[in-house]
């Protein structure tokens, strides 16, 4: 029997749908030596993970019970069966020693761990109001006390957090080593196992990023990055790396601006003041004889990068992306 077809079947007997030959073949595969393995956890953790699970497998036996000693392995398949309404679960499919140590403590305190199995985005509101959007396969775990002193989560994998502003209780997303403070604001995690390297973008407001260190002085390795700019750390090297997000966004509503986009004979700094003010982003210009340049065009419609090009071609010059700034380079007009 493969785990999904024992998930159906447990599922079923659960409900008081099976017959006393498919309990049977239940006990049979459940006691078949494949499956005698434990989760390489501490005993404290193990008791307090299988008291909780035990209680929710209790809420939802009919009156007919399967009360056989079970391996922990077993009880978080049981778990995960209850749980699982909507694609959603609340459970321990990954050993806990995956998390940073603070995020064991947190589970194994009755901490909440939320996972996305669906194969679509999932939204999660957190009892402060902040909406999360986990991305397939990500999981959030944070405290049952979450909101009352602080505010503090753990994130495997890619979400997207929309923070309900609170200035006296600062919002913390922990991800791996990497640690992501906000007051209130939106932006975006992404982690990438392969590369070991885990990169915060923005997209509104102000974000402070930075690595936890093991040394006791008062600096850390961080940035401090706003709307269209990101920050990539890299686990391997420690280092942190801010830049510009792969396709900005207007910081402003476009039609506000719509008519400053069309430009007659503008000299070069008049358009990228309007571009500034339109992403936020600077600009710089390495030659000032670049300064004299004019041009005309209708940049409306397009992406920030597309303008640059179109602006750059037009005065036979180049831009480069530095950081959280672009420079544009050319012989000047």
């Amino acid at each position: 029997m493969t785990h999904q077809e024992f998930n159906q079947l447990l599922k079923r007997y659960l409900a008081g749908e099976t017959t006393e030959q498919e309990e049977n073949l239940l006990l049979e595969w459940y006691e078949s030596p494949a499956n005698q393995q434990e989760l390489d956890l501490p005993e404290r953790q193990k008791e307090a993970i299988k008291k909780r699970m035990w209680q929710k497998i209790r809420q939802n036996l009919p009156a007919r019970t399967f009360l056989r000693p079970l391996h922990l392995a077993w009880l978080s398949g049981v778990a995960a069966c209850l749980l699982v309404g909507a694609g959603w679960y609340w459970g321990w499919d990954k050993p806990l020693s995956t998390f940073p140590k603070a995020t064991q403590e947190v589970v194994s305190q009755s901490g909440i761990e939320v996972k996305n199995t669906l194969q679509t985005e999932q939204e999660v509101v957190l009892p402060d109001g902040t909406k999360v959007t986990l991305s397939q396969n990500s999981q959030l775990v944070y405290n049952k006390a979450f909101n009352q002193t602080r505010r503090e989560v753990y994130l495997t994998g890619e979400a997207f957090f929309d923070v309900k502003r609170d200035e006296n209780k600062p919002f913390v997303v922990h991800t791996d080593d990497l640690v992501t403070e906000v007051l209130g604001t939106s932006f975006r995690i992404r982690q990438n196992h392969n590369s070991r390297t885990t990169e915060v973008s923005v997209r509104s407001g102000k974000v402070s990023v930075y690595a936890l260190e093991t040394t006791t002085n008062r600096e850390h390795n961080g940035v401090i990055i706003t709307q269209n700019q990101r920050a990539v750390y890299n686990a391997t090297t420690h280092t942190i790396v801010p830049g510009i997000v792969e396709a900005p966004i207007p910081v402003i509503e476009v039609r506000e601006i719509a008519g400053n986009l069309i430009f007659q004979e503008a000299s070069l700094p008049q358009v990228l003041g309007e571009l500034t003010r339109l992403y936020g982003i600077e600009f710089v210009i390495s030659n000032p004889k670049s300064n004299e340049c004019r041009l005309t065009a209708d940049l409306n419609g397009l992406t920030l990068f597309t303008q640059l090009d179109l602006i750059c071609k037009s005065i036979d010059a180049t831009y480069e992306k530095r950081g959280t700034v672009v420079f544009i380079s050319g012989e000047g007009c």
